[in-house]
């Protein structure tokens, strides 16, 4: 049974995220989380090219990319599916996305942020969703992620 009730308010513009929203909530039932086995990416069509699915893997904590979707392998410009944050290039993405992903951990309900970062001398425009998943229903043991992005601005040095 739910200890926390949902959803979370989440002010957003973009429809394919809020569906997704939806969905996820929809799916998990009356557990606290959904476990991956009741997420189907069939579902969600609208959402798969700006879709992650990491792992969350303990004692270490680490955090592995079962899946990255084509737009944000393009605007990327490399694959990161199948790799750990720790081999992301950009030692300023890396320890960013690192943070973010255990602050969704540590928070226990959905993340949503929006806004600009800037990383490695670029800005990046983007809006995140990240939908926590549990096989138990209740230990986060991965992480379902909608990121809507655009190319980063290079930020000039003058």
């Amino acid at each position: 049974m739910n200890d926390r009730p949902f959803p979370v308010e989440i002010a957003s513009q973009d429809d394919r995220l809020l569906r997704l929203y939806r969905y996820w909530n929809d799916r998990r039932g009356e557990l606290r989380f959904p476990p991956r086995a009741n997420i189907d990416p069939v579902d969600f069509p609208y959402a798969l090219g700006r879709v992650s699915l990491v792992e969350v893997q303990r004692n270490p904590l680490r955090f592995r990319y079962r899946l990255v979707g084509t737009l944000l392998t393009q605007h990327l410009g490399y694959e990161m599916t199948g790799k750990y944050v720790e081999q992301i290039p950009e030692p300023s993405m890396r320890e960013y996305t690192r943070r973010f992903y255990e602050r969704a951990l540590q928070r226990q309900e959905p993340l949503h942020e929006a806004g600009t970062e800037l990383i490695e001398r670029y800005a990046w425009q983007h809006e995140v969703l990240v939908l926590p998943l549990a096989s138990d229903g209740a230990t986060i043991d991965m992480l379902l992620i909608y990121r809507n992005t655009e190319r980063p601005t290079a930020i000039s040095s003058a």
